[in-house]
């Protein structure tokens, strides 16, 4: 009793302020305590949720394939295995193009990277600029690498591989119940979400909305410029026309990111089939079609719906990218449009469910 009496005594010495900094302090660590144990805890789970969130994602774009397949009298079930063997069938022969792209012209490529890099030196050179030191670095690193560092890395390599591919065997799996009974599971959300369930129908229809919007808007705006892309090459008569197009289109999905891998790969073979003036000419085209063009068909399609400013895109990028890597880079944008949305379905149910006429709070009169 004392004790409490002496502490109280205390607290009631200090000014408010400092009170209010004490407190403030203490909630400040609390919360990033919070996020710290939730984002390893997440960390932990992340061979489950990032499977789980694509599925989500691709079952929100994909579902009203199995929907139309369903009114044509098919069954459910088998609507859902249709639709999710031609999204396997189309994925695979992507990768496959691409991959095969690449492989038939490794030499090539193999070669013209190496020009490229000989005329970036041979510049750098007469600028009076050398690379020995990170010659010297890489000689350093691959005489340093020792026989456990290689073991090392292919067992790293076999369960990364692993990991990949229980990861995908449970996105496959979740992905066909998503797009079975998507009515009913999108019907249980809703009602489980401690909300009224007109509202929460609401808030689902509207993150659907965004992330469909969102990927079909990519799309559509990734198909011009990579066309676009592959012409340049072909008018400047450099090979791997095909396959810049098709590596650009498929690395769009990827924000930013894909789009830096892909302009460099296009400059990059540029430079070493034509030299310095055919590979400026290439930057300019990857430039203007990726950051002016398919920003403004991107912005068009989806601005009805997404209205993202570039800054936000760009900043949600680099977080999804920080947390959970591609999948995060991917999927950022669509989330921060879904949470947009949610936002604006919140505040009209509000200003509909509000009285016309509030009562007027009473004030105080001394008598």
């Amino acid at each position: 009793m004392g004790k409490a009496s002496k502490d109280e005594g205390i607290m009631t010495g200090m000014p408010r302020w400092l009170k209010l900094l004490g407190v403030g302090s203490w909630l400040v660590l609390g919360f990033i305590a919070l996020v710290v144990g939730l984002y390893f805890g997440l960390a932990q789970l992340s061979g489950l949720l990032i499977p789980l969130a694509v599925a989500v994602v691709v079952g929100m774009i994909f579902y009203p394939l199995v929907d139309r397949l369903a009114a044509l009298g098919l069954p459910r079930s088998l609507s859902a295995a249709i639709v999710l063997l031609g999204l396997v069938s189309i994925t695979v022969a992507s990768i496959f193009l691409a991959v095969k792209g690449v492989f038939d012209q490794r030499e090539l490529i193999s070669t013209q990277l190496t020009q490229g890099w000989a005329v970036i030196q041979d510049w750098l050179a007469n600028q009076g600029l050398t690379l020995e030191s990170l010659e010297n670095l890489w000689e350093s690193i691959s005489s340093g690498a020792s026989g456990g560092a290689a073991g090392n890395a292919i067992q790293a390599g076999f369960s990364s591989v692993a990991a990949f591919l229980i990861g995908l065997f449970v996105g496959v799996f979740l992905l066909y119940y998503l797009l079975k009974d998507w009515q009913m599971i999108r019907d249980w959300v809703a009602g489980s979400m401690g909300l009224p369930k007109d509202l929460g129908s609401g808030l689902l229809d509207d993150a659907t909305d965004s992330i469909r919007s969102y990927f079909s808007g990519l799309a559509i705006s990734s198909i011009p410029v990579s066309i676009t892309i592959g012409l340049a090459m072909l008018v400047l008569d450099i090979p791997l026309a095909f396959t810049v197009a098709l590596v650009t289109f498929v690395t769009s999905f990827i924000p930013y990111l894909g789009a830096i891998v892909s302009g460099a790969f296009a400059v990059l073979v540029a430079l070493g089939a034509g030299g310095l003036q055919d590979a400026v000419i290439m930057l300019i085209v990857v430039l203007v079609t990726q950051n002016v063009i398919q920003t403004l068909l991107l912005t068009k399609v989806t601005s009805d719906k997404l209205a993202l400013h570039p800054i936000v895109n760009l900043g949600s990028t680099i977080v999804g990218a920080t947390l959970a890597g591609l999948v995060g880079a991917t999927l950022s944008a669509p989330i921060v449009a879904t949470l947009i949305a949610v936002r604006k379905r919140i505040m009209a149910y509000r200003r509909q469910n509000e009285p016309d006429n509030p009562p007027a709070e009473e004030s105080p009169v001394s008598s």
